[in-house]
This record gives structure tokens, C-alpha cells and sequence, in this order.
């Protein structure tokens, strides 16, 4: 690893949460319902990190997202409640892959 080794591990960091967020976004996106009140699915999009700030989030600014998020007894002819939420965990083991992969190849490994 050439240069400074700390900023090199932090970028390849910041490349593993991008990609693991970018994964996220696109399995909440096929479980986000469809409705009449706005495309639920394009909205979700990745605040991504940054060597400088280690954290990439996966989000909407559509007022009605949380209700449809949170609302367990909603009838979804497409898409599901807690869209987000089960994306992210149910790819834990995916998430954690491919930062590790990022960051091992910042390592020369």
C-alpha cells in the first residue's frame, strides 16, 4: 500500500458501504409497494460515504414512506411493509462480503 495507508483503508471502506448500500437500495426497491400516491420504488436512493465519513445510507424523502415502512397491517397487492428493514438484514451476510472485500483488496490481499 503506497501513500497513507490509513486513507487508503478509509476510501476502500467508504467504496464496501457504497456498494453494500447500493445492494440494500435494490432488494428494498423489488419489496417497496406500489401505490397510487407516488413511485415509491425509484425514490429510494444511497446517501453515500466518504473516506471522511464512514457511513452510507439508504432513504427516501417521500413523506408517506415511513407510514408505508411502519404500518404492519397495510394489504399490499405489491411490495411489502418494513421493505428497508428486512432488505438490510436479510442481506447481512452479503453486506458484510463485500465490504470486507474492499478493504482486503486496500491490503493487498
Amino acid at each position: 500500500m503506497s501513500g497513507d495507508p490509513t486513507a487508503a483503508l478509509r476510501a476502500a471502506a467508504a467504496e464496501g458501504l457504497n456498494a453494500a448500500a447500493t445492494l440494500v437500495r435494490d432488494v428494498a426497491r423489488s419489496r417497496a409497494p406500489v401505490g397510487e400516491t407516488g413511485d415509491l420504488r425509484e425514490s429510494l436512493d444511497v446517501d453515500p460515504a466518504s473516506a471522511g465519513a464512514l457511513e452510507a445510507t439508504v432513504g427516501t424523502s417521500l413523506e408517506y414512506a415511513v407510514y408505508q415502512h411502519e404500518t404492519l397491517d397495510l394489504q399490499h397487492d405489491d411490495g411489502q411493509a418494513k421493505f428497508l428493514e428486512s432488505a438490510a438484514i436479510e442481506s447481512i451476510g452479503q453486506l458484510e462480503q463485500i465490504i470486507a472485500a474492499r478493504v482486503r483488496a486496500a491490503l493487498g490481499g
